[in-house]
């Protein structure tokens, strides 16, 4: 194949495109990774013919949508749900994971499709709020059911659409727009895409007023346990997040909620390879935190690089970050809770640029002031600790209109790589508790469990400037393909 291309600027050429060639009938392939274009791959079809498609272009089809509702109706005596002040506070916008698993030859996928759609209303028997509505402040069990979408990909294989995955090819294996507010309900939408290679995807939407990142996690764990027929060893969830945040009010307003689904933004993905995450925490560490999680050193790293992208000369630069409180005060919060059990600490960046040493200086104290806060003596009310949290959120007299805010979300050490339903762990999983804010990066674990993936969402002329930074990229692989 012989490939002319006019060439108006050799720099330019250079920083868009990357040209990878494969030794197998000298196939190539040219992406584009500016932000206005999508790569390009080349599949062939049955008759030999080839033909090139953008990810953009692949046809997802809906071949069924249903109400799956629990197999056995709530009784009187559940509860409805009350929602806290921490619930409250969440933004009204859905929770995402995304599971992919390779083809099984011995589950057709109308088996795989009932399977799915049978385990999803059994596990709805435990997890009834997730088939409820938001009532205000609260969900009531109402049993209205979860939405469940079949839908199937004729135009691609599994291994070409992760190929170089981005967020506009992940919608497309979503029900809902998951960048958009949700309404009351549902809480819980399902899409099962069968690709043509005989590979599936798995899309999950939860309410994030329901609970967070762990507890979707929970969620999908007990929902794959009973579709391996194992549904009576899941342990029932634990609905509370008012075990220590005190019950939400109708007279509280949440600040920005008409701002949501207007993104400015673009989100790219980076992976760290195990080596060179050993190789950050090395450069960060230092005498008062010799050995930074990996966590602690790729946020330091991140936020350096998205501090020098701002094009925001005038409000103090702050990261924000949400603590899961689960394992911090594990007499109180059992791991099975669902809800958002988490507290949120602000780090400074000064007048001065901080280092990568020195920030996770700083974010090694946050965490240590937690701690402290958190500290838990044996009858004492639960619900102290919860009013210690919300008066030193308070204290921080924290406004976006003062800080230009980036949050970390960390994913790492959510096992939804366990989620076997069946055919296999997934060989490839993520996720995003808030796909609708524009100045966010999450944290997702590698399938090895020590390589991090990284999906930073930026304005768009940020973008252009953090994806170019030779710090980053020293440690940092841009949107390198899924293996399979």
């Amino acid at each position: 194949i012989i490939v002319s291309i006019k060439i108006t600027n050799i720099s330019t050429f250079y920083e868009n495109y990357k040209l990878s060639f494969s030794n197998q009938n000298c196939k190539i392939y040219i992406r584009n990774i500016s932000s206005s274009k999508k790569e390009t791959t080349k599949t062939k079809q049955k008759k030999g013919k080839e033909k090139y498609q953008t990810m953009e272009t692949v046809k997802v089809e809906t071949i069924g949508k249903e109400i799956i509702k629990p197999s056995k109706p709530s009784s009187n005596d559940v509860p409805t749900l009350q929602l806290s002040i921490m619930d409250q506070l969440i933004p009204q916008v859905y929770a995402v994971a995304f599971l992919f698993y390779t083809k099984d030859d011995l589950i057709s996928q109308e088996q795989t499709s009932q399977t799915l759609k049978t385990s999803l209303s059994e596990t709805l028997t435990k997890f009834h709020p997730f088939a409820g509505r938001v009532n205000g402040v609260t969900i009531d069990s109402t049993d209205e059911g979860a939405v469940f979408v079949d839908s199937r990909v004729d135009d691609c294989l599994l291994s070409d659409f992760l190929r170089s995955p981005d967020t506009k090819s992940l919608q497309q294996l979503l029900p809902v727009n998951a960048a958009e507010p949700i309404p009351t309900w549902p809480l819980l939408l399902v899409q099962a895409t069968y690709f043509k290679c005989g590979g599936m995807a798995i899309g999950v939407c939860m309410s994030h007023k329901l609970g967070d990142a762990v507890s979707i996690s929970n969620f999908i764990q007990a929902w794959a346990a009973t579709a391996r027929g194992e549904g009576d060893s899941v342990v029932s969830p634990e609905f509370g997040s008012t075990k220590i945040y005190p019950p939400a009010s109708g007279a509280i307003q949440v600040p920005g909620e008409d701002q949501l689904g207007k993104r400015t933004s673009i989100t790219k993905r980076f992976v760290f390879v195990a080596s060179k995450i050993e190789e950050l925490r090395n450069k960060v560490a230092s005498d008062a935190v010799p050995r930074p999680t990996r966590v602690q050193s790729l946020t330091s790293l991140i936020w350096k690089c998205v501090v020098a992208s701002s094009t925001d000369t005038t409000r103090e630069k702050a990261l924000y970050q949400a603590n899961n409180l689960r394992p911090k005060i594990p007499a109180v919060l059992s791991e099975n809770l669902i809800g958002n059990p988490l507290f949120s600490t602000l780090t400074l960046n000064g007048k001065d640029n901080l280092e990568t040493v020195q920030i996770v200086k700083e974010l090694k104290k946050r965490s240590e002031e937690v701690s402290h806060l958190v500290q838990y003596e044996e009858g004492s009310a639960s619900m102290t600790i919860g009013l210690k949290l919300l008066g030193a959120m308070a204290e921080t007299k924290f406004s976006y209109e003062v800080y230009d805010t980036h949050v970390v979300s960390s994913w790492c050490r959510v096992a939804l790589y366990k989620a076997c339903f069946g055919w296999g762990s997934p060989v490839w999983v993520t996720g995003n508790v808030s796909p609708i804010l524009d100045n966010v990066t999450v944290l997702v674990d590698s399938k090895d469990g020590q390589g991090v993936e990284a999906w930073v969402t930026l304005a768009e002329d940020e973008m252009l400037l953090f994806e170019q930074n030779t710090e980053l990229l020293a440690f940092a692989s841009p949107n390198p393909s899924v293996l399979i």
